[in-house]
């Protein structure tokens, strides 16, 4: 059972309006995933003013508890000013609270020495370290973001260049994978002067530094390769590939096409070389056969790991008496391979007509459906409902109920939406799509108020209540 939060009467900051915040005294990551999340982005004990709309959050004790790595942190803000007796009577009360949720059995010994941590950060360092993430790998990653910020705030384009080489050692694929996703995320939410300065600097981050040239070689061998995906070419690209990482991302995707035919394609071309008397270049070809092997047992091993990991992932969620719950908990690696297994064993349980087995099995399918719903944002969930139901009669009755949603700037957002769809080959929807959008401005049309009218009646405010004093750590 998860731990409510405690409603807390606070003082707004900005505008001294009183408000009630919920406040989190317990973060239990098994029992409600999303809070880690929360905690993480900074939206944990967070506020907005509903009278100043400004942003904030509270500098509040909690106790952060996650047993699948037995991790129990306590937050103890230096703001308070708590003495030492305090801190302990604190801690002691928060530990009070989660251990009394707990059956005894599944008590254990860190339970009672909660790890102390002042600053917010340190403990969300901690938690990130816990997952794999080492400060290193965090100063690393803020480093790049730090250089994207000076590259993208240098508008001279000589600088730029010389900015670029002298960070060439820097520049790596996990960069330009960055300034990619900065990318996508502009090209999401259509800033269009976002999206064409980052597509300058990315074409001169291709051609002026060495991963650049790299990567340029790679996307030129994978475009080649998927363009006509055969042995023929699988093996051409091979033979060409520069280095020995293209060479991997091509037997990536290509693995299924690594049979006999394809090794006797390779065989033949070692003999032809032998008998034009080219020694270097079939001896290049016997190493590269003795690699493209090894690279095989590679990727066989890894894929082998992976199905293992998703078949005792999909075990585990089976057996679990909160399915919605633990399919949040591994949100993340619900991937390719998990859909994967999971489509298996529901095939093999229908097949062998294990009937309470495919039924558990579709709970979880249904499950995980419904996670990956919740995780879309509520334009995207508005949509897919609108595209599932009947037109026009259903999808005029959902419109209607969100008619103080249909805002022009939805409604732009949805036309750009079909036009994605119509690029993406999947007219049916696109035409589906603005058929319901049409049908959206009406509705919000004949909802808009007339321009003479008169604003409505606003709601009184609360009446003054004395707030208990609150350390804020405040936020525009």
């Amino acid at each position: 059972m998860s731990f409510a939060p405690t409603p807390t009467l606070i003082t707004c900051p900005f505008c001294r309006a009183q408000i009630t915040v919920p406040v989190r005294q317990i973060v239990d990551v098994a029992e409600e995933p999303a809070l880690k999340s929360a905690l993480l982005s900074g939206r944990l004990n967070a506020f907005t003013c509903p009278a100043c709309h400004n942003s904030g959050a509270l500098a509040s004790p909690f106790l952060y508890h996650d047993p699948s790595k037995e991790l129990a942190f306590v937050f103890l803000p230096m703001q308070l000013g708590l003495k030492d007796a305090d801190q302990q009577r604190l801690i002691g009360q928060l530990t009070n609270t989660l251990m009394s949720r707990i059956p005894a059995e599944k008590r254990k010994g860190y339970l009672l020495t909660p790890k102390q941590f002042f600053t917010l950060q340190s403990l969300l360092d901690a938690v990130l370290e816990a997952d794999g993430i080492t400060k290193e790998m965090m100063e690393a990653q803020e480093a790049k973001l730090r250089l994207l910020q000076q590259m993208l705030e240098t508008k001279d384009s000589t600088a730029l260049e010389a900015l670029i080489r002298e960070h060439d050692a820097d520049i790596d694929v996990p960069f330009l994978q960055l300034v990619n996703a900065a990318l996508a995320s502009a090209q999401a939410g259509r800033d269009q002067e976002a999206l064409s300065q980052l597509a300058a600097l990315y074409d001169k981050l291709v051609e002026l530094t060495s991963a650049g040239q790299k990567f340029k070689v790679q996307r030129a061998a994978l475009e080649v390769f998927q363009a006509k995906p055969d042995r023929a070419t699988l093996l051409e690209q091979l033979v060409l590939a520069p280095d020995s990482e293209t060479r991997e991302l091509l037997l990536t995707l290509g693995r299924p096409l690594l049979d006999y035919p394809f090794f006797q394609a390779l065989t033949a071309k070692i003999e032809a070389a032998n008998a034009a008397g080219n020694k270097a270049e079939a001896d290049r070809l016997v190493e590269l056969r003795r690699e493209i092997l090894a690279l095989r047992e590679k990727l066989d091993a890894a894929t082998k790991a992976v199905i293992e990991q998703r078949t005792a992932l999909l075990r585990e969620i089976m057996v679990s008496e909160k399915l919605d719950q633990a399919v949040q908990a591994h949100l993340n690696e619900l991937d390719e391979a998990f859909f994967s297994v999971l489509e298996m064993n529901l095939q093999a349980a229908e097949q062998a007509k294990q009937q309470a087995t495919f039924d558990r099995l579709q709970a979880v399918a249904e499950a995980v459906s419904r996670a990956i719903a919740a995780a879309q944002p509520p334009e995207v969930r508005f949509v897919n409902a609108l595209l599932g139901l009947p037109y026009p009669d259903e999808t005029r009755k959902l419109l209607e109920a969100n008619r103080k949603a249909l805002s022009p700037q939805l409604l732009d957002w949805m036309r750009n939406l079909a036009g994605d769809l119509r690029e993406d080959g999947r007219a049916d929807a696109a035409g589906q799509l603005l058929k319901i959008i049409q049908q959206a401005a009406e509705i919000a049309e004949a909802a808009a108020p007339a321009p003479s009218a008169a604003p409505g009646p606003q709601p009184a405010a609360p009446p003054p209540v004395e707030p208990k004093p609150q350390i804020l750590i405040a936020k525009r």
